[in-house]
């Protein structure tokens, strides 16, 4: 059997050191990141430096993240301020009314914030504008209440609904 003669130790090689270029090599560089001049190798002409990269500017924003609890405030319902047969507590509207019923519904409405071409185009106009107005105002009573109301006196009706508004302030 033949055996390799080794060299004593002072004369062995020096051991590679993983994950390092070899000594006699220039350095790998990473790529070049933008803003920055070319890396050059040491040794090579490196042109000389003529503008300044620009600096960056890092803006942080905090946000403040309040858990805040909403608030539900729940009125009571109130009363209709007159009644559905109220009719003599305002005269110009009963007068409007008893003359011109659909002038009086025009200007309800519109006072409502719906304007004429709801009343025009829309033939259960009354009952919208009562359950509106009903809603709006937190006033008690159903929609039951409402469609019988309606059906049964539209004039009343009409009327309670010209006198609520001026009570709530829209005159």
């Amino acid at each position: 059997m033949e055996t390799k003669p080794t060299a004593p130790p002072d004369q062995q090689y020096p051991p590679q050191q993983v994950g390092y270029p070899p000594q006699d090599q220039p350095p790998m560089y990473s790529p070049q990141q933008a803003g920055y001049p070319p890396a050059y190798p040491p040794g090579q002409y490196q042109p000389a430096i003529t503008q300044q990269p620009a600096p960056v500017q890092q803006t942080t924003h905090t946000t403040v993240v309040m858990n805040q609890q909403p608030v539900l405030v729940q009125r009571t319902a109130r009363n209709w301020s007159t009644g559905l047969c109220g009719c003599f507590e305002d005269c110009g509207s009963l007068c409007m009314g008893l003359c011109c019923p659909y002038f009086l519904l025009l200007d309800v409405s519109s006072r409502m914030g719906e304007g004429c071409c709801f009343v025009c185009c829309c033939p259960g106009a009354l009952l919208g504008l009562r359950i509106k107005l009903r809603v709006q105002e937190n006033i008690q009573g159903s929609l039951m209440n409402d469609y019988c109301a309606v059906e049964c006196c539209p004039l009343c009706v009409l009327c309670q609904l010209s006198r609520e508004l001026k009570h709530v302030g829209r005159p």
